[in-house]
């Protein structure tokens, strides 16, 4: 059964905390993302996260930096900055207790020649293997999210014969609906070349122009969840469901909407 999580990107997470717990939900940490936290302030708020999860049973994520990182960037100073970034979200993400951690892909899409997506996922492939060992070490899955690609097949190529353990992909349905170069295809196609490698779904709505995180079934939004979740919850390898929505009222009513469709995937914890 795939496991129901909520995301906040907000340093206070009392309220999403409150209603993981209603819900029977687990949490997705996402405030070491913002730079002023990992510069600044990470070691408090790390602090104040460890006491309100002391007693918290349900799983817990962890969005890791991704503002202006590259792991693909020829500059090797620009990769070293990243993989900095990176090794420090993964510590953070192993300290709270964590077992899956998201990166963004950042792929250029204005860059549309052959060579720069073959050289693209060549240097990804390099860099994961190099930070595999990282990965093991903290007991941690990283799920690469798609951003700007224009089509699932970015991804694809990275994934496809690879043999790099501790890496699957986080497929974040708006992004894929908003940033598609073929405006007429269907996100289903997403699900369709990706599915072996989807172990995490970053889920929220729009109004089909910008990246908005409405509530599931808001009136008007671009995506229909009751015609796409059953493509989610056929996924393979049961990816853990991330609804990645801040306003309280809006998260509300998306678990409200997903418990009336799957009452099973619901365990409330008191």
């Amino acid at each position: 059964m795939n496991p129901i999580l909520v995301a906040s990107y907000s340093p206070d997470i009392t309220e999403h905390l409150r209603l993981a717990r209603e819900y029977g939900c687990g949490l997705e940490i996402q405030a070491f993302s913002n730079p002023s936290v990992m510069e600044y302030s990470w070691r408090e708020l790390l602090a104040r996260y460890k006491e309100q999860l002391r007693n918290f049973e349900g799983p817990l994520s962890f969005h890791g930096a991704f503002f202006d990182m590259s792991t693909a960037s020829p500059d090797p100073r620009i990769v070293a900055v990243t993989r900095q970034r990176y090794l420090l979200s993964m510590d953070i993400a192993a300290e709270l207790g964590a077992k899956h951690i998201v990166f963004h892909t950042n792929f250029l899409p204005m860059i549309r020649t052959e060579q720069y997506r073959r050289e693209w996922i060549e240097r990804q492939r390099e860099f994961w293997s190099e930070m595999s060992e990282e990965l093991a070490k903290r007991d941690l899955e990283v799920a690469l999210e798609n951003m700007w690609d224009p089509d699932p097949f970015v991804l694809h190529g990275l994934f496809y014969d690879l043999t790099i353990p501790h890496l699957g992909i986080c497929l974040d349905v708006s992004h894929a609906y908003l940033y598609r170069h073929n405006k007429k295809s269907d996100v289903k196609i997403w699900f369709d070349v990706l599915a072996p490698y989807i172990i995490h779904v970053h889920m929220n709505n729009s109004r089909g122009v910008v990246d908005e995180h409405l509530a599931l079934n808001v009136t008007g939004g671009a995506l229909n969840y009751a015609r796409l979740l059953p493509y989610i919850f056929r996924l393979p390898r049961t990816p853990w469901l991330i609804i990645e929505i801040d306003n309280h009222q809006a998260l509300e009513q998306s678990l409200a909407f997903l418990q009336r469709l799957y009452p099973d995937h619901f365990h409330p914890r008191r």
